[in-house]
């Protein structure tokens, strides 16, 4: 077989595995040229003579190059991914691949840690004296979302229910144009929730997310009461049941991952957590002394404590003194930060730097704050996990949608088949003591 054979032969290989691998025919070039750049950087180097010192140095160049866009890069990490399956390279077992996909997330101003920074507020209220005119105009608008903005910090909301509310008010001001933010009444909120469950076909959860919305724009920046609107359309209710796995399901999924997602996913489901408490967690929240997870800031702002399963002790410690590593190095080189809350900056100080406040999921990539320009290594991105948990559950043949959520909800029923659903009661420190 000559070389043109040999090279055929080779692609074909790869074009089957994008296929197995559910890749869209149309991206089929694309991962192809992102193998070839890779294969002209080590002419020297056959693919299988590639040791984890070459790919690593090659996907951190790849992640510096500010030239490609953030899902250039996931695609690149990806092509190669399936380049060393092809082959049938150790090397395709061995690369943690899914976590630096997850490091290639850049902090825009939409993200969380940096949205309230790009969308300040200002102190002025808006004039709701009767005299204000009945037509919208762009400025109302803004103000009544500063105000509305100004109401939720208040309150001392997430940064999601912010985004989420000012979403929905802007979504009905945009509908009852061109009649003013300050003029809305019961009629143009009904009809905006009527078209929304009608036109728009959308679930009653998301309909009464709306609703909430709108209420709260009320009460707390037109203060008046939203009324009697119990006459609207209401999205048909539809009953959901959850998706449960059997133990089988949830195993061989942890069997296929590996690296960083199979600890995050590990924890979803010996831990019951929610993605973003396991992408969140710091250091100090994992207590090796009492096997406890100490989960801060959950759903609603509330802190609750997790059993530590005894089988992530030691896979945990190994990844936190991989993870130590790297921030000693970014110390080094003087950085070493790591995003804090303005109230605990208030509270603790200028102290990012310290390794108990370092994320347990650190990006490999550092990330440059847009606002204050300080470079700081955030935790990896949620999306990854996600993206990663569907694929295996698909490669696998599980006729379910897996979500990451799905872990959660089996690891309530597993202990209640186990007949632990004591365990469910409130529970609390193992060193707090009764006075």
């Amino acid at each position: 077989m000559n070389k043109q054979d040999r090279e055929k032969r080779f692609w074909n290989n790869y074009l089957v595995v994008l296929s197995d691998s559910y890749i869209k025919p149309a991206l089929f070039t694309w991962y192809a040229r992102h193998c070839e750049t890779f294969i002209r950087c080590y002419k020297e180097t056959r693919l299988k003579q590639h040791t984890s010192d070459s790919i690593t140095e090659y996907l951190s160049s790849l992640l510096n190059d500010e030239s490609k866009q953030d899902w250039q890069q996931r695609q690149a990490i990806d092509a190669l991914k399936l380049l060393f399956k092809s082959i049938r390279a150790p090397l395709y077992r061995e690369i943690d691949w899914e976590y630096w996909k997850s490091s290639c997330h850049k902090l825009g101003k939409e993200h969380d840690t940096n949205y309230r920074a790009h969308h300040p507020v200002s102190k002025e209220r808006i004039d709701t004296a009767s005299n204000i005119s009945n037509t919208e105009s762009s400025e109302d608008r803004s103000k009544a979302i500063n105000d509305l903005r100004i109401a939720i910090r208040r309150k001392n909301y997430s940064i999601r229910t912010e985004k989420s509310y000012t979403d929905w008010v802007g979504r009905l001001f945009k509908y009852i144009s061109p009649v003013s933010p300050l003029k809305v009444d019961q009629q143009n909120i009904v009809a905006f929730l009527e078209y929304l469950a009608v036109h728009r076909g959308l679930s009653p959860r998301t309909q009464s997310l709306a609703l909430n919305a709108i209420s709260f724009y009320f009460k707390q920046v037109l203060n008046k009461e939203i009324g009697d609107i119990s006459h609207f359309i209401r999205a048909k209710p539809r009953e959901k049941l959850p998706v449960i796995l059997v133990q089988g399901e949830v195993s061989a999924i942890l069997d296929d991952l590996n690296g960083v997602q199979w600890l995050v996913v590990s924890l979803l489901y010996g831990a019951g957590l929610r993605i973003m408490e396991a992408i969140r967690l710091r250091v100090h929240d994992i207590d090796f002394g009492y096997n406890q997870i100490i989960v801060r800031n959950g759903k609603g702002k509330k802190e609750r404590v997790v059993p530590l399963p005894a089988k992530l002790i030691k896979p945990l410690k190994n990844h936190l003194g991989n993870v130590k590593r790297l921030h000693d190095a970014d110390i080094n080189q003087g950085h070493g930060g790591v995003y804090m809350p303005e109230e605990l900056v208030k509270k603790y100080g200028k102290s990012d730097k310290q390794w108990v406040w370092q994320y347990v999921f650190p990006s490999y990539k550092l990330s440059v704050d847009p606002v204050s320009t300080a470079i700081r290594r955030h935790h990896i991105n949620e999306s990854t996990t996600q993206k990663c948990v569907r694929n295996t559950s698909r490669k696998l043949n599980i006729n379910k949608r897996v979500t990451c959520h799905v872990f959660r909800h089996s690891y309530a029923t597993h202990l209640l088949e186990r007949g632990m659903d004591r365990f469910f009661a409130p529970a609390k420190p193992a060193y707090t003591t009764s006075m």
